[in-house]
């Protein structure tokens, strides 16, 4: 391990958000603290819990655990953003309060990164468990293989899967992207990664590092699927308005269409369909490309539309 500490700073900030999760904050506070590599401060980002998540962290007699009080807003991305705010580290790495690592986890992938220099930023290979800490391997094999290098077009094209719980990133290229967007109240950790792939090639570590908790109460399992095609339509947007490149703006375009058509589909199935109109309506609208993109638009709104009868 070449990565040391640079006058009392820890090698890695470890940002940690959560709110009214008790039982499963010591879980993942204790994976952390079971991590092979010890030159860390976590970060635990309290956003205003209720239950006893400040007794629990106030008695910790650890100096590297930071407890950060703030104000309830109900929403991961300031949380998380609130705890950046705070990391000293040169490298940043982020846990759910419902997720766990291994206990190799940063120290391999330290290693690797030090070999491996052009990449400021690496993932691993995660898994899925379910409430109780049970595997579902039924659901992780469906997982994508980790792929390393400029992995820009295979994120848009979902054939990578970067959970933020498993990535450690080079702070200075945090900040080169500016952070997570707190305008994006969903998908901010997806707007998140493409904008460090657009950036940096990562390293990506094959291994089972990370274990990803699917559970009841977890955010996006209390959202309207209407809401969550809007808010990837938004990602694809800023995307594809970003970029210089004009494959990867049309292939954020043809995101932003599919969408569209999905979230058409949603409302439709909620009997909103005005609201179903206008989202094929900007579709429709979306590009000023002929060929590949607008013909993808009328395919998804013809068969969007049939949906309503």
């Amino acid at each position: 391990m070449n990565e040391r500490s640079i006058g009392g700073t820890p090698v890695v900030s470890v940002v940690l958000p959560t709110y009214n999760r008790l039982p499963l904050l010591r879980k993942a506070i204790a994976s952390v603290v079971g991590q092979t590599f010890g030159d860390w401060e976590l970060i635990v980002a309290d956003d205003g819990s209720t239950d006893d998540t400040r007794g629990y962290l106030e008695a910790i007699d650890d100096p590297r655990v930071r407890p950060l009080w703030m104000e309830h807003r109900g929403d991961l991305t300031s949380a998380r953003s609130a705890g950046l705010k705070h990391a000293r580290s040169k490298w940043v790495a982020f846990l759910d309060s419902d997720d766990l690592w291994l206990p190799g986890k940063l120290e391999l992938q330290l290693r690797r990164l030090a070999a491996q220099p052009e990449c400021r930023w690496s993932y691993t290979g995660y898994s899925l468990i379910d409430t109780e800490g049970a595997s579902l391997p039924e659901r992780s094999d469906l997982l994508p293989r980790p792929v390393s290098g400029y992995i820009l077009e295979p994120l848009l094209r979902f054939k990578v899967s970067t959970p933020v719980p498993t990535m450690l990133v080079q702070r200075s290229l945090i900040e080169e992207i500016g952070g997570f967007d707190e305008t994006i109240p969903i998908h901010s950790d997806y707007d998140f990664a493409l904008r460090l792939a657009a950036r940096s090639e990562v390293l990506a570590l094959p291994d089972i590092l990370t274990l990803v908790r699917e559970h009841p109460d977890r955010s996006t399992a209390r959202l309207r699927l209407a809401e969550l095609y809007a808010d990837q339509e938004r990602v694809f947007r800023k995307a594809a308005a970003a970029t210089t490149d004009r494959e990867v703006r049309v292939l954020c375009l043809h995101q932003c269409v599919m969408q569209l058509a999905g979230q058409a589909a949603a409302l439709s199935r909620e009997r909103s369909h005005g609201a179903a109109f206008a989202a094929l309506v900007r579709a429709a609208r979306i590009t000023p490309f002929k060929g590949v993109v607008w013909r993808t638009a009328a395919g998804c709104a013809v068969r969007a539309l049939g949906v309503f009868t």
